[in-house]
């Protein structure tokens, strides 16, 4: 069985896969910032445009940093 993630568990430059199993890089954390929205969000940058992001809550990724470097740089995402 799986451990559930805290933000702390993922720093930024963490390489994560989402749910839906896109692989990408933690960007930003974010706390509750409204009153009725009280969960933590990490951003992750999924794809090759800059506004390709998602705000995901910790428990529901996957760090993945084990893997090896892709070859073209970080940037570049598994499909």
């Amino acid at each position: 069985m799986r451990r559930m993630l805290d933000m702390e568990d993922l720093p930024i430059g963490a390489r994560v896969r989402t749910p839906t199993g896109r692989v990408g890089t933690v960007v930003k954390h974010r706390g509750a910032e409204s009153k009725r929205d009280h969960f933590q969000r990490v951003v992750v940058f999924v794809g090759p445009r800059p506004r390709d992001t998602v705000a995901l809550q910790p428990h529901l990724l996957e760090r993945v940093d084990k893997c090896p470097p892709e070859p073209g740089g970080e940037r570049r995402i598994d499909r």
